[in-house]
């Protein structure tokens, strides 16, 4: 019985000073009110210091992805720039390759000299003339433009200006003023940027680039054994190699 009445006295003690139970709670840092307290108020906002913060760590973290997109975008079309100019070089080259070909298997067939790839003089556009691998091509060229119906029995002749770059050449032998009149210019890579030919020495059997055709001790012309062309475009340089097969006659040119 003397707890019942003991609880009770100190209740009546509390009522009578006027006050409520739950302000004479201890509120030190320990206690349950303080604690819950505390984290409501932390949770309610975030202070200037922490919101200028996050900006500077979500500026910075942008500013990284930005830089690593550009990274990778450069990176993408460098080598996308250089994959089309390869392409462009190889498909050059082939078809150079190919028409070389073309004369020098139509010369075969026919079994005539004529038409083969040779060095011969042919006069410029515009006056001149100049020392140039020329030859024939029996129906032309897809990259010809005709100002009337195509003709066949097209004479041919690859050259290198400095302004348009790798040029052929050409006009009908059936042409009225064919031998009068100046052949047409069809430009084929303006990214050439030199044209050269390797000979081969069968005495020192060593090979030689010259920059023009060489003569023989007689004076005439010697055919090279290869052709180089060279390409550059945004700092990026090929060369390509087209050989001249001089195989004995009844043989294949491969």
């Amino acid at each position: 019985m003397s707890g019942p009445k003991a609880f009770s006295s100190w209740g009546r003690d509390y009522q009578s000073r006027g006050l409520p139970v739950a302000q004479r709670l201890p509120c030190g840092t320990d206690s349950p009110a303080s604690s819950y307290g505390g984290w409501f108020r932390h949770a309610g906002g975030f202070t200037l210091v922490e919101v200028l913060l996050a900006l500077a760590l979500l500026a910075a973290l942008l500013a990284a992805l930005n830089q690593f997109v550009f990274a990778i975008t450069e990176a993408s079309t460098r080598n996308h720039d250089r994959f089309v100019f390869t392409q462009h070089t190889r498909a050059v080259t082939r078809h150079i390759d190919e028409l070389l070909q073309t004369a020098a298997n139509r010369a075969r067939a026919s079994g005539a000299t004529a038409g083969t790839p040779a060095i011969a003089e042919l006069r410029l556009p515009g006056g001149g003339t100049a020392e140039l691998l020329t030859f024939d091509l029996p129906a032309g060229d897809r990259l010809f433009s005709w100002p009337d119906k195509p003709l066949p029995e097209v004479r041919c002749a690859l050259a290198w200006r400095p302004d348009e770059g790798l040029v052929i050449y050409w006009k009908s032998r059936l042409e009225e003023d064919f031998a009068t009149a100046d052949p047409r210019m069809t430009v084929v890579s303006s990214f050439v940027t030199a044209l050269s030919y390797d000979y081969y020495d069968e005495t020192l059997e060593r090979w030689t680039n010259e920059e023009a055709v060489q003569e023989d001790g007689t004076g005439a012309y010697v055919s090279p054994r290869r052709l180089r062309l060279r390409f550059a475009r945004n700092g990026q340089e090929i060369e390509e190699v087209i050989p001249l097969s001089v195989n004995p006659e009844g043989l294949p040119v491969y």
